[in-house]
């Protein structure tokens, strides 16, 4: 009897210890796996194969950023009969007023307000520019006009070649390059740019900047009249710093 309560104590002494050092070794394990994660180093090392910092095949040649405050045009009459009439509701006038007092209350010089060609983009534009303390001269771009740029995923009920047949990359691409890049040798200071267009364009541009897969641009959902703001770095590296914030405007007048 003695020999059993005997061997049953030392299995179980033996048990508790064991779990005791197993606990440490593992305790130290994640001490390390944590001090790995903090490691500058090593964590460099994996941001420079996960990110591109030629994206747009420039080098670095001061220390200044650039700003973009990507606006999507207020809410419009989509069921107009041409383009030419698809201007803002009265609701959509209402949305891109507070979108232009909120820039103006941020007190920030801008550089320029960009906007596309499009009836709507126009409009909402030269009410934002109606609010800013310094207002500036409207810059338009056709090649912001809304289209598809890519073949979404998860899929949608559009073919490739419908897309392709819209020829909308191209030209999206093309407007990529002029806005999207590190500060030029010739800039001196910080930039603020305000650009006026749509959502497919600006939902492509997000993951294109960000080096998302650009087939995911449908996933993102922007509000009329809403801000992204990116900043550019001097180095490459990119700061999405607000993806379609809409909290100035009342949440009932928002619409998507």
């Amino acid at each position: 009897m003695y020999v059993i309560w005997f061997h049953l104590i030392s299995l179980y002494i033996i048990g508790f210890c064991t779990g005791i050092i197993l606990t440490v070794i593992t305790y130290h394990q994640n001490i390390i796996l944590e001090d790995i994660h903090l490691n500058r180093t090593v964590n460099q090392a994996l941001f420079s194969s996960l990110w591109n910092n030629s994206w747009d095949s420039l080098k670095q040649e001061n220390n200044w950023s650039r700003h973009l405050y990507l606006i999507r045009h207020g809410k419009y009459f989509q069921n107009a009969k041409n383009i030419k009439k698809m201007k803002l509701t009265s609701l959509g006038k209402e949305q891109v007023g507070y979108t232009g007092k909120y820039l103006n209350e941020m007190n920030i010089k801008f550089d320029r307000l960009i906007h596309s060609g499009m009836i709507r983009a126009l409009q909402s534009a030269i009410i934002i520019n109606q609010q800013l303390n310094y207002p500036l001269k409207l810059i338009e771009d056709q090649n912001l006009t809304e289209g598809l740029p890519v073949l979404p995923s998860p899929y949608i009920n559009l073919t490739q070649r419908q897309i392709n047949s819209y020829s909308h990359k191209q030209r999206m691409d093309e407007a990529f390059r002029t806005y999207f890049h590190r500060a030029y040798y010739k800039q001196y200071k910080d930039t603020h740019d305000i650009i006026v267009f749509h959502a497919n364009v600006l939902r492509y541009f997000i993951c294109k900047v960000m080096q998302f897969p650009i087939e995911f641009w449908l996933n993102i959902e922007l509000n009329h009249g809403s801000i992204t703001h990116i900043t550019i770095l001097s180095n490459g590296n990119v700061i999405l710093q607000k993806v379609g914030d809409s909290g100035f405007i009342p949440s009932n007048k928002l619409t998507v």
